[in-house]
């Protein structure tokens, strides 16, 4: 028999009513998390225990929401391991469920659940040893209740059993609880999840036989004080990440508690001993402002810099560890109100044991304290431990993390302020935010919609709270509402100020502190408002007051003081669209601009074919750039790095970003400029500096496809004529979508349609947006034309072009080619003194005889200048005999590269080796007769990241690689393979790739392929366009090219890679080696990334939510041994 191995957790101490609320419980009660069995009425969520002297406690969650006829039972084994208890095949009710793995039951629990009536039967069945003995729950003395309706099924339930029923109350119990269907049915869904239920199947599962195998085995006793942390469990640890200091480096941090004691422990990874202090700070009533925090402190008990932000410590506990003698100093420290009072651990009536010596440091600590040094007994407490240096330091590492700790910057981490806000907490609670959205500029007299956001970030619902909101300290309107764990709740209110002038809009919730929360600091937000004079043109979004006129398109109109131009509909740019919110550009397609002023303004319209798209915030929305000239001098830019120059000398320019979070999900906004190049709207001037500018205004209204804009007359000095161009683009906040070089600016335009004649493709065509807008102004505008500066800028363009020409055919070519034919005349004596091969002499024949046509070139040119008629013609002979001299040098220095770097002879070896390939290297596995030597069958990886198989064989004179995947997608990602064949190679520091990847195993050669796919809207080519194989020589990489060491093909486009095949002559890695250790992965595209999906599997790629970018370390590695 093959025993699996199960987890062991251990269950907190603490006495529940049983009311069928699970507010009580404690997030460390929870001992088992379901999986969605996809089944409605049949649904298991969290499966929670506890104990106290004199009972067990034990809670069933469900994420029901349909009422079905279903069974609830729960198996209890109160001698794990021991193999004793039932194990037939069909246990108390008929259910065909059995339990393996020397679990045997000793007890079960069985409720009935009717569709339409709720609980109508419950048994706690006694197993003999021949059979089972029958009795209700009330008859061992037990309790239970449950919540739930014919609706939605079960939702809660609790359950009380004393020690009594199982006749005396065990070290340990193995649990497990199950949802089955009626007589002869089996299980469909469990807690913890079962191997025996086949999710995938899930329809099936009502009448095959189960076979439970993993119970959670539960510790129900106290802990022994002995420095030995073996009888600590997962459920009670918090971890840590690593700090990187081999003498200061806190793993995880564990907690406990009984009726009597709090247990406290601490594992660490230390590899040295070195002088420092252990930490350990408890706020006994989180959400208070009772203790020490930074409001009262700069520096804690024993004088480290550290302080305290949301969390207000009650207690601090200190460890002295001397680098020489180990643990020399321990305080148990009281926060009385106005300052510390020291006594030791012993001297509160409590114990520590630790491990340790002084070469590897402290490594674990096991504390008690007595519930009475803490004030009594408290289930609901906050927690964290860190490791400082001396007097006046500050901490180095925490657990849990804390942002106050700068991991990538860790030698500055000794000696700076941390402030702690990230405590471990026992319990959960409510914790109330509040946030308002509205338009920051108002016209006065006009009516302004706000809403206020009520947000609980916890984890427990609040029945009743207040809302209020103040204009200038003023209530103005108030609610009373209730707000369910993590639910938000809007609430729109309307306000029409009646005076010009500047007001605060403040929103307060829970103003009374009525409601405990975890954090009392985030209950108000306030919202500056401008109220301005509104002129002309109400600037809201609504174009309605604007005129309409009847255009052709791409052509203008001046009418009763307005400007407008009508742009064609779909003339923008459609590359990116399939990588764009709806797959679709049309919210950048401009298709009407307009201008108008009046005494104290300039405004300005775009309007777009359908922006319902997008909302504000969205990567890819509307970025749009206006220049405008209306004095002498002045720059040649767009906005945003759009790669592109403007053909007038702009004064400012008015900028505004729809991809800008500041008014994140919005589609209606009112604003003023902001600061900053991710804000909504800001105005530059010919420095690049944001200007602040009075006055200024956007309205954006997304549903009516509109930006309308206002500026000050005097932002433009009053002038009576400016001239402007209009550019749209794809923003992704503080600049815009590149259409060439996806990570760099370059010369290719990233303007998605500009004021044309033609299609904006045609007009950037040379990346040049040729038109402009000229404008004249009196009481309105006075005079509008749209002007095309192409053939002026392609006249001038030329003249210039040829001057330089000859400017650089004369002064610079003529010596070049006299420096170049004395470079020529060396490398024809280089080459005389080789062994030329046969195949390269017709070559250098072939280059020497066209010398002579550019000598007889140079010399003509020579005449002319001597004679003083220079002239075109002449430039041309110059410049032909320079270049055509560089590129024969060229051809000729790389003849001589590859004699003498034995190119040549190791190319023709790999055309022998070729002959000896024993399998097809052209991306078809149908010739691989080897299984697969590493198959992921969990489904484990993502769309574009996902590796299905590696293969490995060989042969006397080649190493065969193969990978297959299950992308279903093409996503910009490495591929890499390790290899470990002999003693030594790379283990940490950054990979051959510069990947955030170390190793177990010293790695002796990398291959890396780059797979060119989509990157975040970028398309690529979908192919591999580079690929190395990397050999670790004397500490360093070596990097050769892979198809020039070995042969590889591949198959793959739209969905990315698919198959790949790689031959490595043995030669190349040194000779055939008795085994190898392989492992195969996926990074991300760049240096710094690190992996995401692995064969074999590896633990590092599942300890974190931000795989693509954290620290890796691999440990399982594939074995090949080589006969």
């Amino acid at each position: 028999m093959i025993f699996s191995v199960f987890q062991p957790v251990a269950a907190m101490y603490g006495t529940k009513t049983i009311d069928s609320s699970l507010t009580e419980w404690l997030k460390a009660d929870v001992v088992a998390i379901g999986k969605d069995s996809g089944l409605a009425g049949a649904n298991l969520d969290k499966l929670y225990i506890a104990w106290d002297e004199n009972y067990l406690y034990i809670a069933i969650k469900t994420n029901n929401s349909q009422s079905w006829d279903v069974a609830y039972g729960i198996g209890i084994d109160i001698d794990p391991g021991a193999g004793t208890g039932y194990k037939g095949t069909s246990d108390a009710w008929g259910r065909k469920i059995s339990f393996g793995n020397n679990f045997g039951i000793d007890y079960e629990i069985y409720f009935w659940w009717s569709g339409s009536s709720g609980i109508t039967a419950d048994n706690f069945i006694t197993w003999t040893g021949e059979g089972w003995d029958y009795k209700s729950i009330s008859e061992v003395g037990g309790e239970f209740a449950y919540s739930g309706d014919s609706s939605n099924g079960l939702q809660t339930l609790e359950i009380r059993i004393p020690w009594s029923a199982f006749g005396e109350k065990p070290e340990k119990i193995g649990i497990i609880a199950w949802i089955a269907g009626g007589d002869g049915s089996s299980a469909v869904d469990s807690l913890p999840v079962d191997p025996t239920i086949d999710y995938s199947n899930i329809g099936s599962e009502w009448t095959d036989d189960d076979t439970f195998t993993n119970l959670a085995v539960v510790s129900v006793s106290s802990k022994v004080i002995d420095g030995d942390l073996s009888d600590w469990t997962e459920n009670e640890k918090i971890p840590s990440l690593p700090s990187g200091l081999p003498g200061a480096d806190i793993e995880a941090l564990y907690v406990s508690w009984d009726a009597d004691y709090l247990y406290i422990a601490i594992r660490t990874n230390n590899s040295q001993s070195w002088d420092v202090a252990y930490g350990i700070g408890i706020d006994v009533d989180p959400g208070s402002d009772n203790g020490y925090s930074s409001a009262v402190g700069e520096t804690d008990a024993w004088g480290r810099k550290i302080t305290f932000s949301g969390f207000a410590i009650d207690y601090e506990i200190y460890f002295w560890w001397s680098g020489s003698s180990g643990i020399t100093a321990d305080n148990f420290i009281t926060w009385t109100g106005e300052g510390w009072d020291y006594k030791s651990i012993s001297e509160v009536g409590g114990e520590f044991a630790y491990t340790g010596d002084t070469t590897t440091g402290l490594q674990t600590l096991e504390i008690k304290i007595p519930w009475s040094a803490l004030g009594g007994f408290k289930e609901r407490f906050a927690i964290i431990a860190w490791v400082t240096g001396g007097d006046g330091s500050s901490a180095v590492d925490t657990a849990p993390y804390d942002p106050a700790i700068d991991y990538s910057n860790i030698g500055s981490e000794w000696t700076d302020e941390d402030v702690f806000s990230m405590l471990a907490t026992t319990f959960e609670f409510p914790d109330l935010t509040v946030t308002i959205s509205g338009p920051t500029v108002v016209g006065v007299n006009r009516e302004a919609e706000y809403s206020v956001h009520v947000r609980n970030l916890g984890d427990l619902p609040i029945s009743e709270t207040t809302v209020k909101v103040y204009i200038n300290n003023t209530l103005y309107k108030n609610w009373t509402i209730s707000v369910d764990a993590r639910e938000e709740k809007t609430i729109t209110f309307n306000w029409t100020p009646t005076s010009v002038g500047d007001y605060t809009i403040k929103a307060v919730v829970d103003e009374e502190n009525s409601v405990l929360e975890l954090n009392e600091n985030n209950n108000e937000y306030s919202l500056d408002v401008s109220v301005v004079w509104v002129g002309k043109v109400d600037v809201d979004g609504n174009p309605d007051d604007w005129p309409k006129v009847s255009l052709t398109d791409n052509s203008y109109e001046v009418t009763s003081g307005y400007f407008i131009w009508k742009d064609a509909v779909g003339d923008q740019r459609k590359d990116k669209d399939p990588y764009l919110p709806g797959k679709s550009s049309e919210h950048s397609d401009l298709v009407e601009f307009g201008v108008t002023k009046d005494e104290k303004y300039v405004y300005f319209l775009l309007m777009f074919e359908n922006m319902s798209n997008i909302k504000i915030g969205d990567n890819g929305a509307t970025f749009v750039a206006i220049p405008i000239d209306y004095k002498a001098g002045g720059v040649y830019w767009f906005a945003g790095d759009m790669d592109t120059k403007t053909i007038i000398p702009w004064d400012i320019q008015i900028v505004v970003n729809l991809a800008s979070s500041e008014y994140s999900g919005e589609k209606e906004v009112v604003a003023g400029p902001g600061s900053s190049k991710s804000s909504l709207f800001y105005i530059l001037d010919s420095d690049g500096n944001i200007i602040q500018v009075s006055d200024a205004i956007v309205g954006i209204n997304l549903d009516m496809n509109t930006i309308e804009i206002r500026i000050p007359l005097s932002a433009i000095n009053n002038s009576e004529t400016i001239k402007l161009q209009v550019a749209t683009a794809f923003s992704y906040g503080p600049a815009v979508w590149n259409f060439g070089d996806p990570f760099a600016n370059d010369d290719i335009s990233d303007i998605v349609d500009t004021i044309s004649e033609a299609s904006t493709e045609e007009e950037l065509k040379d990346n040049i947006p040729d038109y402009y807008i000229k404008i004249t102004f009196n009481a309105g505008v006075e005079r509008g034309e749209v002007i095309n500066y192409l053939e002026e800028r392609l006249a001038e363009e030329r003249r210039r072009n040829v001057n330089a020409f000859m400017d650089v055919a004369r002064y610079y070519g003529l010596s070049r080619f006299q420096t170049e034919y004395a470079k020529y005349s060396i490398l024809l004596q280089n080459l005389s003194s080789l062994s030329v091969p046969a195949e390269f002499t017709k070559e250098i024949e072939e280059l020497t005889s066209k010398v002579y046509e550019l000598e007889r070139l140079y010399n003509e040119a020579v005449r002319d200048v001597n004679s003083g008629k220079f002239t075109i013609s002449t430039a041309v002979k110059i410049y032909r005999a320079y270049t055509g001299l560089i590129r024969i040098n060229a051809k000729l220095q790389r003849i001589i590269e590859i004699i003498t770097s034995k190119e040549l002879e190791w190319a023709r070896e790999m055309q022998e080796l070729k002959k000896e390939l024993k399998k097809n290297i052209d991306g078809n596995l149908t010739d691989w007769s080897v299984k697969p030597l590493v198959e992921d069958t969990t489904g484990f990886g993502q769309e574009g990241a996902d590796l299905k198989a590696l293969y490995v064989d060989y042969d006397d004179n080649f190493l065969y690689l193969a990978l297959r995947t299950n992308n279903k997608a093409s996503w910009r990602i490495a591929y890499g393979i390790s290899l470990d064949y002999k003693e030594g190679g790379y283990t940490t520091g950054g990979d051959a790739w510069g990947r955030n990847i170390d190793f177990t195993r010293g790695i002796d050669a990398q291959i890396y392929l780059f797979w060119n796919g989509e990157f975040f809207g970028s398309p690529g080519t979908n192919n591999i366009t580079s690929a190395n194989l990397a050999i670790w020589r004397n500490g360093t990489w070596e990097y050769l090219k892979l198809d020039k060491y070995a042969f590889y093909a591949y198959s793959g486009g739209d969905d990315g890679l698919q198959t790949l095949e790689i031959a490595i002559p043995w030669k190349v890695l040194g000779g055939k080696p008795e085994k190898i250790y392989i492992v195969a992965y996926i990074t991300g595209q760049g240096i710094g990334d690190s992996a995401v999906d692995a064969l074999p599997d590896q633990p590092a790629l599942h300890d974190s939510d931000n795989e693509w970018t954290d620290f890796d370390e691999f440990t399982n590695f594939a074995e090949v041994i080589i006969k």
